[in-house]
């Protein structure tokens, strides 16, 4: 049963949740609990987990071959029959559709669009370099900056720096995936980044991308500096710095000279840990 729930990328989700619901909370300095409620943040997740459990419901369904070659440990969903698995993709729908519904036409069309993007993803985009990672990038940042609609008092500055950090270190972690998957890619015909230009390149892309979040959070912190006290501002700073940008600055170093699948492997698992790390700091607002 746990291999059947791991389709649904639990880990993931509860990011996604936590990110949505931190923002939400410590960003606005007239959000409780009651008025995140009664503005729909309950139903503002349940579309953003409904939309991503179908991305990854359909893109097993449709890469089944490519995950074997790949041992990528999941659940087998090809031991599910056909109708259950469009049954459960049906329900996800539905899902997305009524908790935007419940919002506004605006999170419905966001809803409907992201589920249509994340079939092409499925169907085209993920087998073509760059065009794919830069989708679920966007996605992503989507997912957190979307907040701003539902909660306009919302800082919005703080808002788009942890967008922006959620879109890129993701953007980062799908290149490395692309180097850990790169058999199953050249064997399945896909034309993902080290398929076409080489790990090299990949490696470069990842590093620069990664120099240029550790730039650009460096000066966010500047403007983040006015909401502590000297105290706190210190502990915050230290923070960043031992749990955020020492550890992207480790990974940007190490990037550059990856080559097999453990090493991706090992830098994908990292970036997750500072996907977690950067969600928690929000925690100091």
């Amino acid at each position: 049963m746990h291999k059947y729930f791991a389709l649904y990328r639990p880990l993931n989700l509860f990011f996604i949740t936590l990110a949505q619901l931190l923002c939400a909370y410590y960003l606005d300095p007239y959000a409780s609990i009651s008025s995140l409620i009664a503005k729909g943040i309950l139903w503002l997740i349940l579309g953003t987990v409904a939309c991503s459990s179908f991305g990854y419901w359909i893109n097993d369904f449709l890469d089944k071959e490519r995950d074997s070659i790949n041992k990528v440990k999941t659940f087998d969903i090809s031991t599910l029959p056909t109708f259950v698995i469009y049954l459960h993709l049906f329900v996800l729908v539905i899902l997305a559709v009524f908790s935007g519904l419940m919002l506004s036409p605006l999170f419905l069309y966001i809803n409907l669009l992201t589920l249509f993007l994340l079939s092409l993803y499925s169907l085209i985009l993920k087998n073509i370099a760059f065009l794919g990672n830069l989708l679920i990038a966007f996605l992503s940042f989507v997912s957190i900056f979307m907040l701003l609609f539902l909660f306009p008092d919302i800082d919005y500055a703080l808002l788009f720096h942890f967008a922006t950090l959620a879109g890129v270190l993701t953007l980062c972690r799908e290149l490395v995936k692309d180097g850990e998957d790169s058999e199953g890619d050249r064997i399945t015909g896909a034309k993902t980044v080290p398929i076409v230009f080489g790990t090299s390149t990949l490696n470069i892309s990842v590093y620069v991308l990664l120099i240029f979040i550790i730039s650009f959070s460096v000066m966010s912190l500047y403007h983040q500096s006015m909401y502590f006290p000297a105290a706190l501002r210190n502990v915050y700073y230290s923070y960043y710095l031992l749990f955020i940008l020492i550890p992207l600055y480790a990974i940007a170093v190490e990037v550059r000279y990856a080559q097999d699948k453990h090493q991706y492997a090992k830098l994908s698992l990292r970036l997750k840990y500072v996907l977690a790390t950067g969600i928690l700091s929000i925690l100091f607002f």
